[in-house]
């Protein structure tokens, strides 16, 4: 009855619904937000210098207002670290068939390398579920990415 008689205000209250989705269920981003820092696990050292790496980094710098944390370590206990959620964010070379693809969410590939049907792809790992970060993290890889082509 309330929503025949008011249809612009159910309207209104639907819409203030819709910003809290997506949801982080770990509430990743609030708490990137409130700390104003993130944590980036790198699988390689070189990969700081990496023109994408940086382009990424500085684009999710800029979107959320917090500054990456650098943090060295091996690929596996990385993605364990990502997984627990201890890390924010794991950038390294995977391939397409990564067996840890339905463990952590991948971004869009910053650069693909090699040919054939499983090439390696520089990207971003995100933990599972943290829907509103992985979305932000996606796109500014996607920014990234569309960007690499030029000079």
């Amino acid at each position: 009855m309330f929503a025949m008689k008011y249809p612009a205000l159910l309207a209104l209250y639907l819409l203030s619904a819709c910003d809290a989705l997506p949801r982080d269920p770990a509430d990743t981003s609030a708490r990137i937000a409130e700390r104003k820092f993130f944590t980036v696990g790198l699988f390689e050292a070189g990969l700081a210098q990496d023109r994408e790496v940086k382009a990424l980094i500085a684009l999710l710098e800029q979107r959320t207002g917090a500054r990456a944390s650098w943090q060295a370590g091996s690929g596996e206990a990385l993605l364990q670290q990502l997984d627990a959620g201890r890390l924010d964010l794991a950038l390294g070379r995977f391939r397409q068939k990564s067996p840890w693809k339905g463990e952590v969410a991948f971004g869009p590939p910053l650069r693909l390398a090699g040919t054939g049907d499983d090439p390696v792809e520089l990207k971003a790992a995100m933990r599972n579920g943290e829907n509103r970060w992985i979305m932000t993290v996606e796109s500014a890889s996607r920014s990234v990415a569309k960007g690499a082509d030029k000079p």
